[in-house]
């Protein structure tokens, strides 16, 4: 797979699910609810199954090495961006490099770790339906 489509379609994962924490952010803080905790179970769940599933998707499509450099590329972009746009949202710009170091390895496991299994079990699939039947 050429580079140029692998750093497209890690572009727009970032994107969409930067978009995703943003939109997400906005509505919980425009709720009347004070369940902070669940609120953020809740959004680790939603972004851990979403790459899951993405992942399974593009192992299925691009093959196990393609796709989990998409989703490594993915990872690293969302804890840059998503880490951001809460030191951006809290103005707490004088711990930027705590912040960033901290919450960028976060972010981007939460969103690379569901994926390697994701991008295997695509992988399995992708092998699948190149290997005639016997």
């Amino acid at each position: 797979m050429p580079l140029l489509r692998v750093l497209a379609a890690a572009v727009v994962r970032t994107v969409l699910l930067t978009l995703f924490y943003l939109v997400f952010v906005e509505a919980i803080s425009r709720s009347d609810s004070t369940d902070a905790l669940g609120a953020g179970l809740l959004f680790f769940l939603i972004v851990v199954v979403v790459a899951l599933a993405w992942a399974t998707w593009d192992g299925a499509r691009r093959g196990f090495l393609p796709a989990v450099v998409v989703w490594l590329l993915t990872g690293a972009g969302v804890g840059a961006t998503v880490t951001l746009a809460y030191v951006i949202s809290t103005d707490t710009a004088g711990a930027f490099v705590d912040e960033l170091r901290d919450g960028w390895l976060f972010f981007a496991l939460l969103v690379f770790l569901p994926a390697l299994p994701g991008a295997g079990v695509g992988a399995l699939i992708h092998r699948s339906r190149r290997t005639p039947s016997a």
